[in-house]
């Protein structure tokens, strides 16, 4: 196995807001200070009153949108809300939505800050697999050598040679379980891959993204509420992997 290295992601690629199709969760407090009414993607109305909730907020992508969905706990059940704009709508660490964009009588204005931080490099084993080729073969009588022989000369050899395994470098280990090398036996083999379990060296740190999300509810010159939240995530960043045996 060749020795892979996997570079770390910087700031200003963190801080790119939406790259690619992952999802981006948030925990945070909704606080209107006015009723908003949202038009759903089915194009229900939904209305939520006054009030503070614990809500998330996740954001993402959905075919050729980007969405931001809210959970907001104001009932037993939870309202979900979809908020949909146009996937090629760039945001970065600040953001300024017209309502025309998200299909809302309101727009969203506000900031994200994102802040990356990486441990110290740690050294260990840990397991690891990988396919090696092994040849398998048993004894044949001479009728069924005959039959075998006749079937792989019907076959011909383009077709023989789609169903044998690529030959790599690496160790081929033999069975001849019933093959005692006496006639009128003969031996009938083939070419099967395995998993092969190991271990193997590796240098990695883990790399922490925490984004503070902060975001206005405005009707012109009005605001109806924000939105305060937080997302983190960790990830395993590995420098180095030796070779698995």
């Amino acid at each position: 196995m060749k020795n892979r290295i996997i570079s770390s992601l910087g700031i200003a690629a963190a801080m790119a807001f939406l790259v690619g199709c992952n999802e981006i969760n948030f925990g945070g407090m909704l606080d209107l200070a006015s009723p908003v009414t949202f038009a759903n993607q089915n194009r229900a109305i939904v209305t939520i009153n006054p009030g503070q909730f614990q809500t998330k907020a996740s954001i993402g992508k959905s075919g050729s949108n980007k969405e931001i969905t809210l959970e907001i706990k104001n009932a037993d059940q939870p309202t979900k809300v979809k908020i949909s704009f146009d996937k090629n709508i760039n945001i970065g660490e600040t953001f300024d939505l017209a309502p025309a964009q998200i299909g809302q009588n309101f727009g969203l204005k506000g900031t994200m800050k994102t802040a990356v931080a990486n441990s110290a490099d740690q050294s260990g084993w840990e397991s690891c697999s990988y396919q090696r080729p092994e040849t398998v073969c048993r004894s044949l009588k001479s009728n069924e050598a005959a039959a075998s022989k006749t079937l792989s000369s019907d076959l011909g050899q383009d077709e023989i040679g789609s169903r044998q395994a690529p030959s790599v470098p690496g160790p081929v280990a033999v069975h001849t379980p019933d093959f005692n090398g006496q006639p009128p036996h003969v031996p009938n083999c083939h070419t099967q891959w395995v998993t092969v379990w190991g271990n193997q060296t590796v240098t990695y740190h883990y790399q922490t993204t925490t984004r503070d999300l902060s975001a206005s509810f405005v009707q012109g010159d009005k605001t109806l509420g924000t939105y305060t939240g937080k997302s983190t995530e960790t990830e395993k960043i590995y420098t180095y992997q030796g070779q698995c045996y």
